[in-house]
């Protein structure tokens, strides 16, 4: 009796159950506490739901499935939650009913507190590969949101996967490597914080928005005050948020790629490896001794090609603004203050087969020369810190440069 009383629901808010490819032991153990360990990452901490079976929440929009297919917005659940801590909230509903429809998904991430780093962060995967199985999606029309540990994941899934991803919109969230923020060169991002929070303070989130400032990158923060670290969820209002989100597709194949890769929150037995962005693959640090002043090694990558006639757009000044977010479950509207970069009109390049790159402690890349727009006899033009080994898919060709053998 689907959609019937008694009967399966088709539309609205779901609970799911999938079989993972990942048992490390039967049922469940919620004497497992990953947190504090995890939010650095790199702890692969199997959290409470250790068996095959594992739930998560879906919201399938009400609205006729669109022609290609339903978006998909990744919700992810807070610190001490779980997969239905959006359950019958505006926060689902809004971001699932937007444009066309939506799917909105919150995997249980293995448990309360896995950061998505390990098996939280594969989790994530699985479900929205069993989420593909059962519903026709555009794959094009994919954005990250979350709220607190949430907002941290919005961030690091988007610095370590960002080709899968058209926007980013985390609240009372923020970076938790904010070297990791270069990789976000092409996703939008619309960051909400609290003026007053005692988990996530300015101390954490403005380091995050002032990197996307500093690097001239797309970004809104909106700083709510009065406002603790729950009163946006209280309020429960987040149209501008689903108006942010709209209808923007990934941008596949950019012209300029900038990735940093971190090594120590790779899981190869898991599936979870981010060694890649659009048209780069195959990036290998060079030297993974961590650095005095701690946390872990990095390498980073930057790549434009020529190939697409396309220079890159201007960056704005740094905007400052004020407003307020009314309608919510609150009795008064939550006042704001916003700084905010945009980007000018892209420009346009004579077309050439030639690709800048820039290498900072990355042992190899491997560029596809198809999607960057160039062919095997492109001009590289690169400048390393040290010996770097690029090769072209497809070419039978390998460069080598800074030294390298």
């Amino acid at each position: 009796m689907p959609d019937q009383p008694g009967g399966v629901p088709q539309t609205g808010p779901i609970d799911r159950i999938l079989v993972s490819h990942f048992e490390i032991a039967q049922g469940a153990d919620f004497s497992v506490s990953c947190f504090p360990a995890s939010t650095n990452g790199g702890t692969s901490c199997p959290g409470q739901y250790q068996g095959v079976l594992q739930p998560y929440a879906i919201y399938v929009p009400t609205q006729p499935r669109p022609t290609r297919g339903y978006g998909m917005t990744l919700l992810l659940h807070s610190l001490s939650t779980n997969y239905n801590q959006y359950l019958g909230t505006h926060h689902q509903s809004q971001f699932g009913e937007r444009g066309p429809g939506s799917i909105v998904i919150t995997p249980e991430s293995r448990g309360p507190d896995g950061f998505y780093d390990g098996y939280a962060g594969a989790d994530t995967f699985e479900v929205w590969a069993d989420v593909a199985r059962l519903y026709r999606l555009d794959p094009d029309w994919t954005v990250i949101t979350g709220y607190s540990m949430g907002g941290l994941g919005t961030f690091k899934l988007a610095e370590q996967f960002p080709d899968l991803f058209a926007k980013g919109q985390p609240t009372v969230g923020f970076s938790g490597d904010d070297n990791l923020v270069a990789s976000l060169r092409n996703i939008p991002f619309l960051m909400w914080n609290s003026a007053v929070d005692e988990l996530v303070p300015p101390t954490d989130y403005e380091p995050t928005a002032r990197q996307l400032d500093n690097l001239g990158y797309r970004y809104e923060l909106d700083v709510f005050a009065p406002s603790e670290h729950l009163t946006l969820a209280i309020n429960d209002q987040y149209a501008p948020a689903a108006e942010f989100l709209d209808l923007t597709k990934v941008e596949r194949d950019p012209a300029h790629v900038t990735y940093v890769i971190d090594p120590t929150l790779d899981y190869p037995a898991l599936g979870f490896v981010a060694d890649h962005a659009y048209w780069l693959s195959g990036v290998k640090l060079r030297d993974s001794t961590p650095p005095a002043t701690g946390g872990h090694a990095e390498g980073t990558i930057d790549a434009f090609s020529h190939g697409f006639r396309v220079g890159d757009p201007t960056p704005s000044d740094t905007q400052l603004g004020s407003g307020m977010l009314t309608g919510g479950n609150l009795p008064t509207p939550l006042l704001f203050t916003s700084q905010s970069k945009s980007w000018g009109p892209v420009p346009s390049i004579p077309q050439a087969r030639r690709i800048d790159l820039t290498a900072r402690n990355i042992a190899a890349v491997t560029i596809d020369v198809r999607r960057a727009r160039v062919d095997c006899s492109v001009d590289l033009h690169v400048e390393t810190d040290g010996p770097i080994t690029i090769r072209l898919d497809r070419c039978r060709r390998t460069v080598h440069a800074g030294g390298g053998v």
